[in-house]
């Protein structure tokens, strides 16, 4: 456990020489920043009824915003550029001969994006509150300053920590698959282009409506944009899928990693 640790701690200041940490900062911001913005230029638009809660139409354009397209590719980028520091400079054979099992190696990698990914999403809601508060001092008819933060699918109130749940697990498939591709592929480039390609096809069958984007595993953050979920049940029919891609390809990836792969 001691060696598990002080190796994670040596990931987390290896990435500091890298885009990674700032990746994640600069993306959690992108989105709010912007959206501020468009509130500030067209805010006539947005001033909601009264009784409203402003927070609601605000939070939804918001995650619309990061779910579409703009999260999965944030992802591809930062497990590209986690695993090329490793390939860049043919590190992988040096690290295999320290006397620190592969499973250990395999984990912590897995756990700073993990880490990473969990940062992002805490950013990203800060950010958006911190947006919305900006927006109610500039202007007292917004009235986010009169409601508490919470988040509405199509009229039904949640709050803000259970859609950002359904939110990773969303995302975790497509963190699954390009983790296994970020140490088997050395081009940096290709490892992108396989993502590019893969959220591509993916908005393309959620605009037309197929049936089967269910199982598409770059479509499942994308069909978060205006989600509406099962009073029934907490995790839709994708959710289940992201998780179960999730685990086996994690496995899948774990077996490669450990046995296998050679650097």
């Amino acid at each position: 456990m001691k060696n598990f640790i002080l190796t994670f701690r040596a990931e987390l200041i290896k990435i500091k020489s890298t885009f990674a940490l700032w990746l994640v900062i600069l993306g959690a911001a992108f989105i709010p920043f912007f959206l501020l913005l468009n509130y500030i230029y067209n805010w006539k638009k947005y001033i909601p009824q009264p009784g409203v809660n402003p927070w609601h139409e605000y939070l939804r354009n918001g995650f619309n915003s990061v779910h579409f397209t703009f999260l999965p590719l944030l992802i591809v980028l930062l497990i590209a550029l986690l695993l090329n520091i490793e390939h860049k400079s043919n590190a992988w054979k040096h690290i295999f001969v320290l006397p620190v099992s592969k499973s250990k190696i395999f984990f912590r990698k897995y756990l700073v994006l993990i880490c990473l990914m969990i940062l992002f999403y805490i950013l990203v809601v800060f950010f958006f509150l911190t947006g919305g508060v900006i927006l109610g001092l500039w202007k007292s008819e917004f009235n986010f300053l009169k409601y508490i933060p919470s988040y509405s699918y199509h009229y039904i109130q949640s709050g803000i920590a259970s859609f950002i749940a359904r939110s990773f697990i969303s995302v975790s498939a497509v963190m699954a698959i390009h983790f296994w591709l970020s140490f088997r592929l050395k081009n940096l480039f290709l490892n992108i282009g396989i993502g590019l390609a893969g959220l591509i096809i993916a908005v393309t069958m959620v605009i037309g409506n197929w049936e089967s984007v269910v199982y598409m595993p770059y479509a499942f953050p994308v069909l978060m944009c205006n989600f509406t979920p099962d009073a029934q049940n907490f995790l839709s029919n994708f959710h289940i899928y992201s998780l179960i891609v999730f685990f086996v390809v994690s496995l899948l990836s774990y077996l490669d990693f450990s046995r296998i792969f050679k650097g």
